[in-house]
């Protein structure tokens, strides 16, 4: 079958026509994924007030769809490989359209009073599972369908562009449930609802194609197996350095609360915190992505020494400004290393990039599930900060300077010549 049957492969002459159509379909669709993610979290405690839903069920709503991401986005990876891109990315779509609705809903019944609370929770884990299970599929098509399209001396500059696309979501996601919050918090919820449903239209409405690679030749499992095989120091950095941060981001609530000694304060200080974090990882890609792509293993160097620095501030700081220069630094650290070392192992898995996205998006959300753990399991004032801290970002500075080493960046950044 053709890549993509829903749309026939373009013969249009206006390259940087159809170019342009496709960079702005992928942007808004992980500015959607990043919205979304942080306009939920935000409204949880809305979510609570209004119906009554204990905080630990909510949280493990929040958490069943996260867990689903680990096990579906290699899946949807290989999928994209083989049926292409697009269908991926608006199955994801529809994953977020449904599951955001069926939030709404759910709460709008129990405050309107349809619905019960055991109804609602049930509506409303029934919303995680599709999330789960469908949106897990959009950012690695993203991933896969920008390597598809970029000539590998660009590749590591638009990944990054897709870093910043995701990261103005989640920086311009708070805004959704402060303008509509007050009308009750099924209404942000419906907001992101509705703005997925237009994106789904968009992509049906716009002639939008991608480049599907053909099926790799032997069994699944051996085909994964020689790709971890090849690509298993990228791996494992992009592991630690998703632990590392999210250890961070956890920890900054607890730190937080340290320094001023009240809930509320704490609340719109982090909320101010994460927002400038997201605006580091944009200002970054504005600034270096070009540098990034020309450089990509010194730019794992530095992103890696960034890294280390920026954690240091985080766990050692007792005031505000060394927190907030802490997190800025390794938000900006974090925006150089994961276009870097995707690109670098874009450039070893040659064939079906849907399966090597699919599996970084698994660590990814794997490293920071792991982070969020870590953070939640140690002193929020102690020495183990400045361990685990100290030791996490050491195994990103080995890995970045043992295995990943000059001679074999250097052969891997030749094949984007």
């Amino acid at each position: 079958m053709p890549e993509n049957a829903l749309y026939p492969v373009s013969t249009d002459t206006h390259s940087g026509q159809r170019s342009g159509r496709n960079n702005f379909c992928r942007l808004i669709a992980v500015f959607l994924l990043g919205t979304g993610q942080t306009t939920l979290l935000i409204s949880l405690p809305a979510i609570l007030e209004e119906t009554g839903i204990g905080y630990g069920v909510l949280s493990v709503m929040v958490a069943l769809g996260t867990g689903l991401f680990i096990l579906s986005a290699p899946i949807w990876g290989r999928i994209s490989d083989n049926y292409g891109r697009i269908p991926v990315i608006i199955s994801g779509t529809v994953g977020i359209a449904l599951s955001f609705l069926m939030l709404a809903l759910s709460i709008q019944g129990v405050v309107s009073g349809v619905l019960n609370q055991q109804q609602a929770i049930f509506l409303m884990f029934s919303a995680r599972i599709i999330y789960g299970l469908l949106a897990s599929g959009l950012y690695p098509a993203v991933q896969a369908w920008v390597i598809d399209d970029s000539a590998r001396v660009n590749r590591a500059r638009m990944l990054s562009r897709i870093t910043a696309g995701i990261n103005v979501g989640r920086l311009s996601g708070p805004l959704v449930p402060a303008l509509l919050i007050g009308w009750g918090s099924a209404f942000p919820l419906g907001a992101v609802s509705l703005l997925a449903m237009v994106f789904l239209i968009m992509l049906v409405i716009l002639p939008v194609v991608s480049v599907r690679h053909d099926k790799v030749s032997g069994g699944r499992n051996g085909y994964v197996r020689l790709l971890m095989a090849e690509t298993w120091p990228l791996l494992l950095l992009a592991c630690s350095v998703t632990t590392l941060f999210g250890f961070l981001q956890y920890l900054a609530g607890p730190r937080l609360h340290l320094i001023v000694h009240d809930g509320v304060t704490t609340t719109r200080l982090l909320s101010i915190l994460m927002m400038l974090a997201a605006l580091s990882t944009i200002i970054a890609h504005l600034v270096a992505a070009r540098w990034v792509q020309r450089n990509l293993v010194m730019a794992l160097k530095c992103g890696s020494v960034l890294l280390l620095i920026g954690t240091m501030f985080m766990v050692t700081g007792k005031n505000l400004f060394w927190l907030a220069s802490g997190m800025t630094i390794s938000a900006a650290s974090v925006a150089l290393l994961t276009p870097a070392y995707t690109a670098l192992a874009s450039a070893q898995a040659s064939r079906q990039q849907g399966a090597l996205t699919g599996m970084l998006t698994m660590i990814h959300t794997i490293g920071y599930t792991l982070g969020a753990l870590l953070a939640g399991t140690i002193n929020s004032n102690g020495w183990q900060q400045e361990l685990v801290g100290v030791l996490v970002a050491s195994v990103s500075l080995m890995i970045t300077f043992l295995w990943v080493d000059h001679e074999h960046g250097k052969s891997l950044c030749l094949r984007f010549k």
